[in-house]
């Protein structure tokens, strides 16, 4: 499967995301309000998009998440990244 080139941005994410995922080993990462600042802090470039973000890698098959119930309240759970090349 051929898959759409990634602006700069959206490739930190990917890549950031798969290093999330490797340290909990492969298993589901929850994306809480918390890390997800903490990444918009690590790639201003999407400061206000995370979740757009998310949604883009997704569809263009780079990562999968569903959305779930967290702490503080419906938040993206991180359950699969495809490995970057």
């Amino acid at each position: 499967m051929q898959r759409e080139p990634l602006s700069p941005e959206l490739d930190t994410l990917w890549r950031r995301l798969w290093d999330i995922w490797q340290s909990n080993a492969e298993e589901d990462v929850v994306l809480d309000p918390a890390k997800l600042e903490e990444i918009e802090a690590e790639i201003p470039a999407l400061e206000g998009r995370v979740k757009t973000a998310l949604a883009y890698l997704q569809r263009a098959y780079y990562i999968q998440y569903r959305s779930g119930v967290g702490d503080e309240g419906i938040e993206p759970i991180l359950y699969d990244v495809y490995e970057p090349r």
